[in-house]
């Protein structure tokens, strides 16, 4: 089928990867070197000679993957990483990557730029496979900000988005498992397809409860952080122009739910929009969150067929055929 538009493929394959690599470059820091050095003294990570290209995991939320993928159980995590059972609610990123290193600790860095280039790759190739049957909208998979920022912050958006639309283009109950355990809040994308829905649920409830158990209930939440509030509030305490930009199309997603009575996607847009302001106040953060919305806006705003038929019809091999 990519020969009917092999032109266009080529254009939209060459956007993705050159805009990857353009945002990781971006994203590493002038002190990426020293940022290597802290993180190997503060984890006891043997990573200081990796180098900058490798370095992007030790800003913000990508520093707690790289922790759990060097010990995937938390048995040895301690205070050192912040607000623990929180961070291992998305620990499926951190077991890939462990997996992906083959358990050792000098290759995560390696590993995590690893899977998250993968995981752009295969949603562009699940992007043009699903060109057929979505039309021009099967782009809107990869664009998204949160596939590249994911990417470049080494954390675990790319991979999310890739395991969302798997779930939506096939509803393989393995998907809406993996999604639940790598970024359960992206599961909201899956209401109304309820067996893969409930599927992810129970995967993520898992793996909360075991979180609970060994970090305690209190680490389950940002220390200090309120994620939500009323609606449209954290955009007006703490306003910018590309939150007030994610505020605009979590609005349309809201009013298109409504229009065509997609409560999926009604229920999405709201939830974006409740976005508290400690959220908003780094918009980079809040794009994160909102990955989802494109993922929906791929897929358009049909009804949500029954299980059976969607796992008969709706499948990439499918499209493809």
């Amino acid at each position: 089928m990519w020969r009917e538009r092999r032109l266009e493929t080529l254009i939209v394959a060459a956007i993705v990867l050159l805009t990857a690599f353009y945002v990781r470059a971006e994203y590493i820091p002038h002190w990426a070197e020293r940022n290597l050095e802290l993180a190997e003294q503060k984890w006891e990570l043997p990573i200081s000679h990796v180098g900058p290209w490798f370095s992007a995991w030790t800003q913000g939320d990508g520093q707690a993957y790289a922790v759990i993928a060097s010990d995937p159980l938390g048995l040895d995590i301690g205070d050192d990483l912040k607000d623990a059972g929180y961070r291992y609610q998305r620990a499926g990123f951190s077991w890939l990557v462990w997996v992906g290193s083959g358990g050792q600790a000098d290759l995560i860095p390696y590993a995590m730029a690893a899977v998250g280039a993968l995981a752009v790759i295969g949603t562009l190739i699940l992007a043009i496979s699903l060109r057929k049957r979505l039309g021009p909208s099967t782009w809107f998979l990869v664009l998204n900000p949160a596939l590249y920022i994911g990417f470049a912050g080494d954390t675990a958006e790319s991979l999310a988005i890739l395991f969302l639309g798997l779930a939506l283009a096939s509803s393989h109950l393995w998907a809406g498992v993996v999604l639940g355990v790598t970024r359960p809040d992206y599961l909201l994308a899956l209401l109304g397809r309820w067996k893969t829905f409930t599927y992810g649920v129970v995967a993520a409830a898992l793996v909360v409860g075991y979180a609970t158990v060994r970090f305690g209930i209190e680490s389950l939440f940002p220390d200090g952080a309120r994620v939500f509030g009323s609606p449209l509030a954290g955009y007006i305490e703490t306003p910018s122009l590309a939150g007030w930009v994610l505020a605009l199309l979590a609005a349309v997603t809201l009013a298109i739910g409504v229009r065509f009575r997609n409560w999926t996607w009604a229920v999405v847009g709201l939830y974006v929009l409740c976005f508290s302001y400690t959220v908003v106040l780094d918009p980079v953060n809040a794009w994160r969150a909102a990955g989802l919305i494109p993922v929906l806006w791929a897929f358009g705003p049909r009804p949500v067929k029954t299980q059976r038929a969607t796992e008969s019809e709706d499948s990439p091999v499918a499209a493809v055929a």
